[in-house]
């Protein structure tokens, strides 16, 4: 099953953001509330913004969390906000007068515009739609058993490290593949640094206090037969190809690194998350 699309709903009609939760859930939609703009603001600069997917929008609300009544300068300075710090989702507009729709309609044609009561089925299709058009969630999706591991056992750090890697795997400029591999060398010694949560017996605490020793690492698995050779050797060609091309840039080296040399030390990558989430299933 697909990850649930997380967004956000900025409406001071609580009973009826109660009552779209249920048909949300049914679409695999998961909603955020907030009752004015200023919380959809402070929301949407938060770190659990990152997952967001779509905005739903009153046309009528409050501005701040000190407002008492509503306002019809809410959807102004709403759309303004959202397409000037979040451009790439998706935002629909949402009113509760039906007289109000064709003007609406009219007024913000390059919008969706909803009816309460009547639309709500078409207008989460729509956003559904829309949502998994955007990078981030088509990345997670394509990869989407790597990123089961990571929600389950990683930080948000670590997913949005994956992410951005993974989606500027193609590109040829030098610096970015540099970053990438940099990147991908950061993320096994998160894997190494999490092993020693679950099996310290297997990365010992020695090894990845201060700096991750991942020579260390990869030589005490080898010798208490840890690993299988497969692991061991994706393993050591990631931390060879990052140390030398990423994040040290070994100038000195004859054969020039390109999108390809990324490409493989990515996919070892992915392999070393599946044989971490082996690993800590393990009993005992």
């Amino acid at each position: 099953m697909a990850r649930p699309l997380e967004m956000l709903i900025i409406d001071d009609d609580k009973e009826f953001v109660e009552s779209l939760y249920a048909d949300a859930q049914r679409s695999q939609i998961l909603l955020t509330h907030k009752s004015n703009l200023e919380d959809g603001q402070l929301f949407l600069k938060s770190s659990k913004a990152r997952k967001l997917s779509g905005v739903i929008l009153d046309v009528v609300c409050m501005t701040s969390k000190d407002d008492e009544v509503a306002k019809s300068s809410f959807i102004t300075e709403a759309l303004d906000f959202f397409a000037r710090e979040a451009s790439h989702l998706p935002v629909v507009i949402l009113t509760g007068e039906p007289d109000q729709y064709k003007n609406l309609s009219e007024l913000f044609k390059r919008k969706k515009v909803y009816s309460k009561g009547r639309d709500e089925e078409e207008m989460l299709l729509f956003l559904k739609e829309e949502a998994l058009k955007l990078d981030r969630v088509k990345t997670i999706n394509k990869y989407k058993d790597i990123f089961e591991i990571i929600e389950e056992f990683f930080d948000a750090d670590t997913e949005d490290a994956l992410i951005n890697c993974l989606r500027s795997l193609n590109t040829s400029d030098k610096t970015q593949i540099n970053n990438n591999l940099a990147c991908i060398r950061r993320l096994q010694e998160k894997i190494y640094t999490e092993l020693n949560k679950s099996k310290p017996d297997w990365v010992p605490i020695e090894c990845i206090e201060g700096d991750v020793k991942v020579k260390a690492i990869l030589r005490h698995l080898r010798e208490g037969n840890r690993v299988d050779k497969k692991t061991d050797n994706f393993a050591k060609s990631i931390y060879e190809t990052a140390s030398d091309y990423g994040a040290h840039q070994n100038r000195s080296q004859a054969s020039p690194v390109s999108k390809y040399t990324v490409h493989s030390a990515a996919y070892a990558l992915l392999d070393l998350f599946l044989w971490f989430k082996e690993v800590v299933s393990e009993e005992g």
